[in-house]
C-alpha cells in the first residue's frame, strides 16, 4: 500500500491529533518526522501526515477544514 503526504504540521502532536480524526472512517494514516530517531527533535520541528493513495481524496475532503490549500503538498 502506497501512502501519500496530505499535509504538513508544526508538531507531531498536531499531526497525530488531525490523523485521529480519520480513525472513525477507518482511514489508516502515518505521521512522519525527520528527526533522526528523536535525536534532532528540537532542531527540526514539524511533521507530515500520510494516508493510503486510494483514500487521499476522501481524507482531504474530511479534513478540508484543517488542511488549507496552502498546506496541500500535492498538486
Amino acid at each position: 500500500m502506497d501512502f501519500v503526504r496530505i499535509g504538513n504540521f508544526n508538531s507531531r502532536m498536531e499531526a497525530e491529533t488531525i490523523g485521529h480524526a480519520l480513525d472513525q472512517y477507518d482511514i489508516p494514516y502515518m505521521v512522519k518526522l525527520d528527526d533522526a530517531g528523536g535525536m534532532l527533535v528540537q532542531m527540526l520541528p514539524g511533521a507530515s501526515l500520510w494516508v493510503p493513495e486510494d483514500r487521499v481524496m476522501e481524507a482531504k475532503r474530511l479534513l478540508s477544514c484543517v488542511l488549507p490549500e496552502s498546506n496541500d503538498p500535492e498538486p
